[in-house]
């Protein structure tokens, strides 16, 4: 097989192929977004295709779509990459994260793991350090009441999650929706 230099023409369409590839990706989630539907790449929930429900109050087990308030500790996620730029007004990505507790609930923190109303939510300890051997922030050990208006955030799907065991409980009124499972990998 013979190697010959791409002509100028054929690097023109391959640069204009790639470009409208990329153009027509972000076209089909930006459309997507607008129809309910929400593209996970992230690994504190299983990746895939999600769906905004229908309007109702969030619960217990639900999995919502929220904008996290811009405190220290998420300030850290942040600038660590733990969270990404986004469209929230902070900056920061919309995140999706199954609701582990509620308003009357009460929380029970230890470095080993996390129980809501005495059950322990798997996966839910509080790591000593990231992977890049950084030192976490952490919530203080100890039992919590849920006070009214707040939620805490914590994935059982991975034990790296950067949630709620980090940052602490955050307004429900920072909920936009919640989401189901469409298409999702894990």
């Amino acid at each position: 097989m013979s190697q010959r230099a791409l002509s100028r023409r054929e690097k023109i369409r391959i640069v204009v192929g790639v470009a409208t590839a990329a153009a027509l990706c972000v076209g089909g989630v930006a459309l997507a977004h607008a129809d309910g539907f929400w593209i996970n790449t992230t690994d504190s929930m299983p990746v895939g295709l999600w769906r905004q429900s229908a309007s109702h109050l969030a619960r217990r087990g639900d999995v919502v779509l929220l904008c996290l308030p811009l405190t220290p500790v998420t300030q850290i996620g942040w600038a660590r990459g733990y969270i990404a730029a986004g469209s929230c007004p902070t900056g920061q990505e919309i995140l999706l994260k199954p609701i582990a507790a509620m308003s009357g609930d009460e929380v029970d923190v230890t470095r080993e793991r996390i129980s809501v109303n005495g059950t322990e939510i798997p996966n839910s300890g509080q790591l000593a350090r990231d992977s890049e051997g950084r030192p976490m922030p952490a919530y203080p050990a100890g039992a919590y009441r849920v006070p009214a208006s707040q939620l805490w955030l914590v994935s059982p799907h991975n034990p790296r999650s950067f949630d709620s065991r980090y940052f602490g409980p955050v307004p429900a009124s920072l909920v936009r929706s919640t989401v189901r499972p469409v298409w999702v990998i894990g």
